[in-house]
């Protein structure tokens, strides 16, 4: 009976033991998960505050810090990899909410049509990031140089999406370096490195201070702090000698070009109804009379200017009217026609009227220019009535020459095409002066995105070590100086036309980036996918 007692006493204590241990591992993967959790929220809110319309370039600094300390905590490839989707898609998710709300009040989408192409806009570009966070699972078992390694990953992902979408289709419009565009002495280092060297020093900073918080012990923590308040540091000791402190104004050594950026604010719904086209005439002729008795060069319509053609009569005459009274060449957005073809484009008049130049858009905006897979979709959307009045244009060829200026190389690019380094790049070697970048943000209303692609165009600035005049239909319309610093802008919703006197680079020096392109992007790139490769191959083996 003792026997018995004992027994059933040794059986009672297992029990207690095996329940007090799996409420003990209960405890702790729900203890885990929430701070997998909050991990995720804090980069989640730190990304989405430092990119436009927040503009707060000091938390990009630290935006990845979180995400890294809990990465450290996943086990196996996939748990990581989808921990870094799921994050991801908080990011995108709140950065690129005007996705949905274009797609309801200017696509004509419904709300469930709206709803999915914002979250799968979102959770699409997240698998990017996913790839980087899986990869995270290998590179952290390389130790000390575990926040280098990682840099050199975020920066290789992008320049294969940013690759992938030049040459296919992608949607590179969220880069992390972009987040520094109003921070101008850590802005100079894309002019040696391209954008990729602002998203490698972010990187590596937020990875460092991730990394600190995730070893134990304090004095290889502290270690790691170090090193990222080295990067930014130096950074900013570049930008500073690198930034003049005055804005440059003409003189002995510059050249300089008195250009006028024209936003006329025509309403997205009256630009292609006819009724509405004699409204549309008078404004653009009330608005080039402002020109006549000033000493403007250059004037700078937004993209799609006119709702047709400049060949037509109607409006190459008032173009011409414009052009004559002032003495200007006039740049005015306009479709392009070639036999059956047609395409997005621009037109450069000379000052008599009797030369045009054209450009054509080389780079399309899926579903708004053009259809990806088109077949495919209208046969999976038949009853989408907005897919029948989507755009059919025919890109432009690359290669095409910066348009003359009286002598002068200008660089121009349309719309989408400002978040494409490629297209900046080959027309700085061809010999552009400064860059002109028309667009129509009309359809994103008063959400981020205009405030994003300003952002955006102020980085090429940078990179290119030129001017950039950006004139927008409704905002924003900007002078940006070659170091990346917006002199002049408009308001958004407004009728307004921008003077500036613009300097001009003397002789052909270009910035290393213009001479060299993607060096710094090809570098990372080799350095991850080989010791990724290698440290992943070494641990199933």
């Amino acid at each position: 009976m003792r026997e018995f007692r004992e027994k059933i006493s040794d059986q009672d204590a297992r029990q207690k033991i095996t329940f007090g241990a799996r409420l003990k591992r209960f405890c702790a993967g729900v203890g885990n998960g929430l701070f997998l959790l909050l991990c995720a929220l804090a980069t989640a809110w730190l990304v989405y505050e430092s990119f436009p319309r927040n503009s707060r370039p000091e938390l990009a600094w630290f935006a990845l810090a979180p995400f890294i300390w809990g990465v450290t905590r996943t086990k196996g490839f996939w748990s990581s990899f989808f921990y870094a989707w799921f994050t991801a898609l908080l990011f995108h998710a709140g950065i690129f909410y005007w996705i949905y709300y274009t797609c309801l009040h200017g696509g004509g989408l419904s709300q469930g049509l709206s709803l999915a192409a914002w979250l799968g806009l979102s959770g699409l570009l997240s698998v990017q990031f996913a790839v980087f966070g899986g990869s995270c699972y290998f590179l952290k078992k390389t130790g000390f140089f575990f926040p280098l390694l990682a840099a050199c990953g975020f920066v290789a992902l992008e320049w294969v999406h940013q690759t992938l979408a030049f040459y296919g289709l992608g949607f590179p419009w969220l880069m992390l370096g972009y987040t520094q565009w109003n921070a101008p002495e850590v802005l100079q280092i894309v002019s040696f490195t391209g954008v990729y060297g602002l998203s490698f020093a972010l990187a590596f900073t937020g990875a460092s201070v991730g990394w600190a918080f995730a070893l134990p012990g304090v004095k290889r923590g502290v270690g790691h702090m170090c090193m990222a308040a080295l990067v930014f540091l130096g950074l900013f000791a570049f930008g500073h000698y690198r930034l003049p402190s005055q804005p440059l104004r003409p003189g002995k050594a510059l050249l300089s070009l008195h250009a006028a950026l024209m936003q006329p604010n025509i309403d997205q719904y009256k630009k292609w109804d006819e009724t509405f086209e004699t409204e549309i005439t008078d404004t653009l002729e009330e608005m080039g009379a402002s020109l006549a008795g000033t000493d403007v060069m250059l004037a700078v319509w937004p993209e799609s200017a006119v709702p047709g053609t400049l060949l037509e009569d109607r409006y190459f005459n008032l173009f011409k009217r414009v052009a004559a009274d002032s003495g200007a060449y006039q740049l005015v957005g306009s479709n392009v026609p070639d036999g059956a073809a047609q395409y997005v484009g621009a037109y450069l008049m000379s000052p008599d009227g009797e030369t045009l130049q054209s450009y054509r858009k080389i780079k399309l905006v899926p579903f708004g220019e053009y259809i990806p897979l088109e077949k495919w979709i209208r046969g999976a959307f038949p009853d989408v009535e907005v897919l029948g009045e989507l755009g059919a244009f025919t890109p432009g060829t690359l290669g095409q020459t910066p348009l003359d200026l009286g002598g002068v190389a200008l660089g121009r690019t349309i719309c989408y095409e400002s978040i494409f380094p490629q297209l900046w790049v080959t027309q700085g070697r061809q010999g552009a002066k400064l860059f002109v970048n028309i667009t129509n943000d009309a359809w994103f209303f008063n959400t981020a995105a205009p405030y994003q692609h300003l952002a955006i165009n102020a980085v090429r600035a940078a990179e290119m070590g030129r001017p950039v005049l950006r004139a927008a239909n409704t905002g924003f319309s900007a002078v940006i100086d070659p170091f990346g610093r917006v002199e002049q802008k408009s308001g958004l919703f407004t009728r307004a036309v921008l003077r500036a006197e613009v300097p001009l680079p003397v002789g052909d020096k270009v910035t290393f980036y213009t001479q060299w392109g993607d060096w710094f992007a090809w570098l990372c790139a080799a350095v991850y996918f080989t010791l990724f490769i290698s440290v992943a191959v070494f641990s199933y083996e």
